[in-house]
């Protein structure tokens, strides 16, 4: 009985100490709304990194002298952070730009109402699939191959990635090694569940593809944004990069060549990200899905294989098979069943005949080499269009894109956004989607016929006038 009354009276101090962490908590989200209301009448961004590094800082130095794991701690403190950037945000809608998917909407609406819109704004290829993937899918259906397959995806694809890359990059990855997912976003968001726990920190290259940060969040992650400059060519600065590692840094999102920018990591700045994430064994989630779109030379996670990596791609782009919403991903065995358990959770599998496509897709070099020259192609004509535009830009390495800014700084993308669609019927994509930083820059995405992008910059050079 005096153990048990022993335990009871524990197990009381510690409810007594967890309403008190909660009720603290409570104290400081309160004071987390002060500091919003002061933040919005002064005009000051919602992320202050200085301030966070302070707080990481205080914790480290506490723990020192208590019976305290610095990394448990950090990561709970990330959590604290994380509440509290949302809680502002949720304050200040304003902040709070509009996604893709919203404006593609609204611009399918005023298609739908009889308005002829120039969609500049979604990277959907308007090439065909290959006809070799299309006939191994009508094959597929026709011996009813329609049912589930491992979640991991069907051995003869994977097995046919792993030779086409092995092949490219002198590797011997094995079919263990890949998994089939529904589209690169999927592999994408597979990944970050996988490596991401809560309270760790995933470092973001900014200007970036939006659903990185998001994913991130979601699995009750920290995105941690190293933002770049036009100025500097949309180079990352490696020591401001050092700068943001602490011991909850988890991975770092690379994305080369660039969505939005269109930049492809020198090799040089790609060794040394690598060389700093062995050092602290820290994952590389590099986003390769616009890897064949190069028009410089171009450095695959592959080719640095000590590294611990999850290398993303999808048949969308490179293909013209956005529909078929076919992916997948390589990275060591322990990673790719974590990725493969999670699929299966969610959808138990990609369907048979749509994985039996992607094979008659790899075998069909010809239409690749046609559409990587069409987007060549019309990159170039898009080059000597911008330059008649009051705008300043890097051209792309490569990908679909091109990220102009204002050269008057003042205008603001979303607003700009929303009267070229309503004036002019042309449909981009403010900057600030990809960092709240870039509100004078926005998006073109390639995807359209050279006289429909000629046209779309026409019109956008008449709203700038």
């Amino acid at each position: 009985m005096r153990s048990n009354s022993r335990l009871s009276s524990l197990r009381k101090e510690i409810e007594r100490t967890t309403h008190e962490i909660f009720s603290l908590i409570d104290k400081r989200l309160s004071l987390v709304r002060k500091v919003s209301e002061e933040k919005e009448r002064e005009g000051i961004s919602v992320i202050n990194r200085d301030v966070e590094r302070h707080l990481q800082n205080n914790v480290i130095e506490m723990c020192s002298g208590r019976n305290l794991d610095a990394r448990f701690a950090l990561r709970i403190l990330n959590q604290l952070i994380q509440e509290s950037v949302q809680v502002q945000l949720e304050r200040n809608p304003v902040n709070s730009p509009p996604s893709v998917a919203e404006i593609f909407s609204k611009a399918r609406r005023m298609n739908n109402a009889g308005k002829h819109i120039l969609h500049l704004e979604v990277g959907e290829p308007d090439f065909a699939p290959p006809n070799q993937a299309r006939r191994k899918l009508m094959k597929a259906l026709s011996r009813g191959d329609v049912g589930y397959t491992e979640s991991q995806g069907i051995l003869l694809l994977r097995r046919k990635i792993a030779d086409v890359f092995n092949q490219r990059y002198s590797r011997q990855i094995s079919a263990d090694e890949v998994i089939v997912t529904a589209g690169g976003r999927l592999a994408l968001f597979l990944a970050v569940s996988s490596v991401v726990q809560a309270g760790d920190e995933v470092i973001i290259l900014e200007p970036s593809y939006p659903a990185y940060s998001r994913f991130v969040t979601e699995v009750g992650g920290r995105p941690v944004s190293l933002s770049t400059e036009l100025e500097d060519f949309w180079e990352p600065e490696i020591s401001e990069l050092e700068q943001q590692i602490n011991p909850t840094t988890k991975a770092i999102i690379l994305n080369s060549p660039s969505n939005p920018t269109g930049k492809v990591l020198d090799e040089s700045v790609f060794r040394r990200i690598v060389g700093l994430a062995n050092d602290h064994d820290i994952f590389v989630l590099s986003d390769e899905v616009y890897s064949r779109f190069t028009q410089s030379h171009y450095t695959s996670i592959l080719e640095h294989p000590k590294c611990s990596y999850v290398c993303v791609q999808s048949f969308s782009k490179t293909y013209g098979m956005t529909g078929f919403r076919l992916g997948f991903a390589i990275s060591n065995t322990k990673t790719i069943n974590m990725m493969a358990k999670l699929q299966g959770l969610l959808l138990t599998s990609v369907p048979e005949f749509v994985q039996y496509s992607g094979l008659g897709a790899l075998d069909s070099k010809d239409e690749v080499k046609h559409n990587v020259g069409v987007i060549e192609s019309r990159s170039k004509a898009m080059n000597g269009l911008l330059k008649e535009l009051p705008v300043s830009f890097y051209p792309p390495d490569g990908g679909f894109y091109f990220f102009p800014q204002f050269q008057n700084k003042e205008l603001d993308s979303v607003d700009f956004a929303e009267h070229l669609l309503e004036e002019k019927g042309v449909c981009i994509v403010p900057g600030t989607i990809y960092g709240r930083r870039y509100s004078s820059f926005f998006r073109i995405a390639l995807c359209q016929e050279k006289q429909v992008l000629i046209e779309a910059v026409r019109r956008i050079g008449e709203m700038l006038e």
